[in-house]
Formats: C-alpha cells, structure tokens, sequence
C-alpha cells in the first residue's frame, strides 16, 4: 500500500508503493520499476511538518532487507529503521503485504488479507482499499492522545496521474506516478463543533527507477491549527511531509 511517528509511518509509506503486471493480460508498464525489491537498497527521508509533537523524528529510513521463501512463497523483507519489518510479495494482481513482525516478536504476524500496496492494471483509475488509522490527530488534554488504537477507516487509493514530474532533495524526476488515499472518521472534536467527518488524506509518488520519492499525510480537524498545539478540550489535526534525501 508509512506509529505513523515513527513506527507506524513507514506502514503508511509501505502500504503505497508500486508495482504492475496487469488484470487480463500483461500491463503497459511494469511498476517493478517503480518500487524497487532489491536486496540491500535503502531510501532516507527527511520530515517537513508544523506539528509540535516530540514523537515525530527527523528523519526515516527504509530498506529491502532480504528475499526469503516465507510460507511457501518468495517474499522480500521491507525494514525501517526503527525496528518494523514488512513482508512484501507481488503476482499478477499487484504487490501486497502479508504479514509484519517487530524485533521483539520472533515470528511475523499474518495480515488477515492481502492489504495492497498497487493493484494492477497501472493506469490512471485504477483503485484499492486498504485499513487505515488516524495517524496524526491528538487530543492534547487526554492519555492516550493520539487516537491510532481507537479508531479505524478504509482507505481507498487510486492512481491519480502518470509522467509527473516531481522534485525532492535528492533530485528532479519526470517519470512518476501519483497515488491518493482518501478516507474519513467520525469523532468528536470538541463541544463547539461536536462530531463531524474528519478526512484522512495521502499523497505519494513513485519515480521510476527509484521508488518511493514523496509522500505527505493530511488530518485536517473542523476548527484546529496544523501544529499539533489545541486549545482547551481541542482535537488538533496536522500535516507532514516526507521527502526523499539519499538513496544507498
């Protein structure tokens, strides 16, 4: 298909990546190209985002850490640096993930269903549904805060453009694809505004013999700043953006 701060971020960025093969017959463009598997490869990413929030680090980084035979099935290993891994695997309807594992668990957790990453055909139009959490709204006077553990929404994903150009600091790219995630919750963002549909947005684009070059994530709440800072029994939402700086 990337806590979103730190841990559950890279699952944000992973459960929007590319690869294609087709729906009846072999697709135009291969998304291998998209979203590299090799063994060893790493991407750095540095965050951009207005949120006061001290679990927000930085920077992240991922990698393609190993092709294994897990289940019976050829599988790559994707990790990021904090200590997440996700088992990534690909055929002819696109590339999914089928399980995740964290360093303290000896075994990977199945998923319950392939959750997609980039479904086939690549073509503009093309869509998938994939769960998702409220990654970046916080209720500030509250414990837990954050709202990840409570709440859950489908997302679906759809392939907006092809051939865009997008530049980052590790460079300009004129050979991207563009895919967005939309999704709502329902909650209560405080006595004035009361309940209402929160939406959940994602940005991510792929380049061409590179992978994963942006990504950005918006949780806009009814009333709120994008600084992560409420006021009285405020829910906040927020911003982030992660652009890529080096690839190893």
């Amino acid at each position: 298909m990337i806590n979103i701060i730190n841990k559950n971020l890279p699952k944000l960025l992973l459960l929007v990546t590319s690869l294609s093969l087709l729906a009846c017959g072999k697709s135009e463009i291969d998304s291998s190209d998209y979203f590299p598997l090799k063994p060893g490869k790493v991407w750095v990413y540095e965050v951009d985002t207005e949120m006061k929030d001290p679990e927000i680090h930085p920077t992240i980084t991922l990698s393609t850490d190993r092709k294994i035979n897990f289940d019976g099935e050829t599988t790559w290993v994707r990790r990021s640096a904090d200590g997440v891994e996700y088992y990534i695997r690909k055929d002819e309807s696109g590339i999914y993930r089928v399980a995740s594992r964290l360093d303290n668990q000896e075994q990977a957790l199945l998923d319950p269903a392939r959750r997609y990453i980039f479904k086939n055909p690549i073509q503009i139009g093309t869509s998938w549904e994939a769960l998702t959490v409220p990654y970046l709204i916080r209720h500030p006077n509250a414990f837990p805060y954050h709202l990840k553990n409570s709440h859950k929404a489908i997302m679906t994903y759809r392939i907006e453009a092809l051939n865009q150009e997008v530049e980052v600091p590790y460079g300009k790219f004129t050979d991207c694809i563009h895919v967005q995630g939309k999704a709502t919750i329902k909650i209560f963002t405080d006595p004035v505004y009361g309940f209402n549909d929160v939406p959940l947005i994602s940005n991510e684009y792929y380049c061409k013999g590179i992978g994963l070059v942006k990504f950005d994530r918006e949780e806009t709440v009814p009333g709120s700043t994008t600084t992560g800072l409420g006021v009285g029994n405020s829910m906040t939402g927020g911003k982030l953006t992660y652009y890529l700086t080096g690839v190893k």
